[in-house]
C-alpha cells in the first residue's frame, strides 16, 4: 500500500492523527466527525513496538480507514489506547471481530471495543456572581460546543452540562477548561459526564430554552423542566 499517497500524518500535543485523503461526501464527513462508528483500541504497547502507521496499515485491510487518532504522553510513547473509524462504517461490528484476530496473529494482544464517543462535560461550583449567559459567553471563547443545558439545583445555584461535537473535541475543551477555571470561581470544578445519575439534583427546578440565534427565549414544556437550555 502506498501509504503516504492515502493518509495524511499529523501531531497535536498528545494525538497523533492519521485521516484518509480522499474527499469524502460531507453528509458522510458530518456522520463520521460526530463520532459514528468510532472504535476504541487499548492495550496498546507503551513502547514504539505498535506505531500508529502500522495500526492503521493493519487495520486497513477490512477497509479503508478515515482517522486514527493516536495517543501519546511527553515522551512520545503510546498512552496505550487510540480511536479508529472506518469511511464505511458498517465495518464497526466486522473490525471488532477481525481485528483482535489479526493482531493476535502478528503477536500483539490489542483490544478493540465500540467507543463511549464521551463528549459531555460538567461544569460545577461556578461563582453564584456569573449568571447563564455570561457562563456560556465565557465558555464559547474557551472551545466551541454545540449545546449546553444548565440546572439549578439551588435558588441561584447551577451546573452546567456541555456537549461537544466529539470525543476529540471534547478532550480538548476539557483540558483548556481546566488551563481556565479559576474564570469560574474558586471552587470551580470541570469534569466528564459519567453514569452517575448527575440530574437527579435538579428535580423540582425550572427550565427555559434560549434560542440564540434569534436572540429570544421561550418556555420548555414540563417534562422537560430542570434545565436551562442554550
Amino acid at each position: 500500500m502506498d501509504f503516504e499517497s492515502k493518509y495524511c500524518t499529523s501531531q497535536v500535543n498528545g494525538t497523533i492523527t492519521i485521516t484518509t485523503r480522499k474527499v469524502l461526501d460531507e453528509n458522510l464527513k458530518s456522520l463520521l466527525d460526530e463520532g459514528k462508528g468510532e472504535l476504541f483500541l487499548s492495550c496498546i504497547p507503551r513502547n514504539h513496538s505498535c506505531s500508529p502507521r502500522w495500526i492503521v496499515e493493519v487495520a486497513s485491510e477490512l477497509g479503508e480507514v478515515y482517522i486514527m487518532r493516536y495517543k501519546i504522553d511527553f515522551s512520545g510513547n503510546s498512552r496505550g489506547y487510540a480511536y479508529l473509524q472506518y469511511i464505511n462504517v458498517d465495518l464497526k461490528e466486522s473490525a471488532m471481530q477481525y481485528l483482535p484476530m489479526r493482531f493476535r496473529q502478528l503477536c500483539m494482544c490489542l483490544r478493540v471495543e465500540p467507543s463511549t464517543n464521551n463528549r459531555e462535560l460538567v461544569l460545577k461550583n461556578v461563582e453564584s456572581s456569573l449568571r447563564p449567559w455570561q457562563v456560556y459567553q465565557e465558555m464559547l471563547k474557551i472551545h466551541p460546543f454545540t449545546i449546553v443545558r444548565v440546572y439549578e439545583y439551588q435558588l441561584d445555584q447551577f451546573f452546567y452540562i456541555f456537549e461537544y461535537r466529539n470525543n476529540d473535541s471534547a478532550a480538548s475543551a476539557h483540558q483548556r477548561v481546566r488551563n481556565s477555571i479559576r474564570k469560574f470561581g474558586e471552587h470551580a470544578h470541570i469534569s466528564w459526564l459519567t453514569a452517575e445519575n448527575i440530574l437527579s439534583r435538579a428535580s423540582g427546578s425550572f427550565c427555559f430554552q434560549r434560542e440564540v440565534s434569534q436572540n429570544r427565549t421561550r418556555r420548555v414544556p414540563p417534562r422537560q423542566k430542570g434545565c436551562f437550555k442554550f
